[in-house]
C-alpha cells in the first residue's frame, strides 16, 4: 500500500487516473502542465513534498518528484496546486471536496479557471481515482 506523500503513491495515482475511462475525454485539448505542493506540517510531514506533472492526450505522461517546492517557481507550471499535508489528507479521503477547500483558502490554486469550468462534468473522475488507491498515510504508520 503506497505511502502518502510519496513517488509510488503519485505513480499509482497517475496509473489510475490515465486508466479512467474517462480521462482522455477530460483532457481532450488541455493545455499546460501541473505542479503541486504538500506542506509540511509538524508532527505529521516533516518536510514539503512537490511534483510536477504534464499532461498530453488525456494521460498524464511525464512526472516527477522535485527535490524542493521551489524548483516549480523555476519550471513555472500553469497549474499549480499547494495546501498542508492534512488539507490533502482531508481531500485524499474525500472529506472536504477540492473546490472547497480552494473557496475556504485552504487549498492554494493559481491557473486558467475557464478551462477547468469546461470539465466539471468530468469532476467524478478524481473521486474515482482518489477511491481506487489504497492509502496509508505517513502519519498514521
Amino acid at each position: 500500500m503506497p505511502i502518502f506523500p510519496s513517488r509510488e503513491w503519485c505513480e499509482a495515482a497517475i496509473r489510475a487516473a490515465n486508466a479512467d475511462p474517462e480521462s482522455a475525454l477530460a483532457g481532450d485539448r488541455w493545455v499546460g502542465d501541473f505542479g503541486a505542493v504538500v506542506d509540511s506540517e509538524p508532527g505529521k510531514l516533516p518536510k514539503p513534498f512537490a511534483v510536477h506533472c504534464v499532461p498530453a492526450g488525456g494521460q498524464i505522461t511525464k512526472f516527477r518528484v522535485l527535490a524542493d517546492p521551489d524548483e516549480l517557481d523555476e519550471i513555472e507550471p500553469k497549474y499549480l496546486a499547494r495546501a498542508p499535508y492534512s488539507v490533502w489528507k482531508a481531500v485524499i479521503r474525500r472529506e472536504i471536496d477540492p473546490l472547497q477547500a480552494v473557496a475556504q483558502r485552504k487549498l492554494y490554486f493559481q491557473g486558467d479557471l475557464e478551462q477547468l469550468a469546461r470539465r466539471m462534468k468530468y469532476k467524478g473522475i478524481a473521486d474515482r481515482v482518489l477511491a481506487s488507491i489504497e492509502t496509508q498515510f505517513i502519519d498514521e504508520r
